[in-house]
């Protein structure tokens, strides 16, 4: 909490003190203000479309204490609870339950963007009209090249799009009305077999 007290302390005294900063100083700057963007909330929930060009998916999107629930309601009827190291899948609607490794899926990556505080760091920053751009090229399963494009409306500041791209598709996942520090109960995000 004091380090972000402090980063805005030095933006307010560059900004008074008239400095020249370069836009690659300002870019670092700028980045650290994204990073800390998401430290700012302990639950965050948002309502999301999924496109990779020729599918369309609706759904929500919970974050809460290093788990993630991401409910599909459009076309079909889906379930993920995502932890760290454990996830389940459930098909509502073929009332099947699946468990799996999130490590070596796209859930991984969500999981890194929301609770590890260093996987961006290393994100290139950019601006361009009222947007700003984290980008960064990551390894999935230690294999697969993936291009990673988060997409901030810049003011307010408030996440607006991912872009995961592979070697096959971009799929990109539009963020609609976020909303923070929400009052989810504990068994929300709860793994237990809802067949049971």
């Amino acid at each position: 909490m004091l380090l972000k007290i402090i980063n805005k302390i030095l933006i307010l005294l560059l900004i008074f003190l008239n400095f020249k900063v370069s836009s690659e100083e300002l870019g670092s700057i700028n980045k650290k203000i994204l990073i800390e963007y998401f430290d700012k909330f302990n639950e965050f929930s948002s309502m999301f479309i999924q496109s990779n060009g020729k599918t369309l998916e609706e759904g929500k999107i919970y974050f809460q204490n290093e788990r993630i629930r991401i409910e599909y309601y459009n076309p079909s009827n889906l379930l993920l609870v995502i932890g760290k190291n454990k996830a389940m899948y459930f098909n509502q609607d073929l009332e099947e339950v699946e468990y799996f490794n999130p490590e070596k899926t796209v859930a991984k990556i969500f999981f890194d963007i929301f609770y590890d505080n260093f996987f961006l760091e290393d994100a290139s920053y950019k601006e361009k009209n009222q947007s700003i751009y984290l980008e960064k090229n990551i390894k999935l399963n230690s294999e697969e090249n993936i291009d990673l494009t988060i997409i901030f409306e810049k003011n307010p500041l408030i996440i607006r799009k991912i872009l995961i791209k592979d070697s096959l598709e971009t799929t990109s996942y539009s963020i609609i009305n976020p909303q923070y520090n929400l009052n989810l109960k504990k068994n929300f995000f709860s793994m237990a077999n809802p067949l049971l």
